[in-house]
Order: structure tokens, then C-alpha cells, then sequence
């Protein structure tokens, strides 16, 4: 996985019809949360996927968005992201999403009095 995919820009498919349902995938018994580091990825997995069919890509780009995506993955019964994942391809890269949350906190700063 790129080490700073935690503060680049997500994509992820949403289904425009349906408030909060994000693309899902289980395989081996775990449930992983698509996203994907570039949005032509995330369109070309939506043109190519049925399931993904008519689903819209929306991009991430603060902390608050990804927390908010990762908490809605959550509620869908999501424990892992799988990133940059395309069709028939053998492997991609994994995070838990309690990985995923931690990274993604923004950076306490500090201030001089």
C-alpha cells in the first residue's frame, strides 16, 4: 500500500438512490470497504462491475469526510478498506478501518504562547 494513501484524496461508489450505501465486497469471510486513490480507478470499476452499476464516485477529501465514510462502512458490517482494487486482479492492498481512523486524525498542533 502507498505509504501516504492516508491523506491522499478517497474515491469511493455510492448509490445515488440510497443515502449512505457504500460498495461493499466480502471475501474470505471479511467485509471490506471499496476505495480508490484515483476517481477514473473508481468509474472504471463502476462501468465494469454490475453491482457498481449506476453508482456515483465521490471523492474524500478531508479527515471528517473519511471518518464519516469509514463510520457509514462500519454500519454496513465493513471491518477492512481494500484500496485501488480492479476486477480480476489477485491482490490489493487491505487496512482495517481502526487503521484506517487513526491515520486519518488530523495532526494536533502546537501552539507557542
Amino acid at each position: 500500500m502507498v505509504g501516504d494513501f492516508f491523506s491522499k484524496v478517497w474515491y469511493v461508489l455510492t448509490d445515488p438512490a440510497r443515502a449512505g450505501e457504500h460498495l461493499t465486497l466480502t471475501a474470505a469471510g471479511v467485509k471490506y470497504a471499496l476505495v480508490w486513490t484515483h476517481s477514473k480507478a473508481a468509474l472504471d470499476f463502476s462501468r465494469e462491475v454490475s453491482a457498481a452499476r449506476g453508482m456515483k464516485v465521490v471523492p474524500l477529501y478531508s479527515w471528517t469526510l473519511k471518518d464519516a465514510f469509514l463510520t457509514a462502512s462500519e454500519k454496513l458490517g465493513a471491518t477492512h478498506l481494500l484500496i485501488d482494487y480492479r476486477p480480476g486482479s489477485l491482490q490489493a492492498a487491505a487496512a482495517p478501518i481502526a487503521l484506517a481512523r487513526e491515520r486519518i486524525q488530523p495532526k494536533p498542533q502546537n501552539h507557542k504562547a
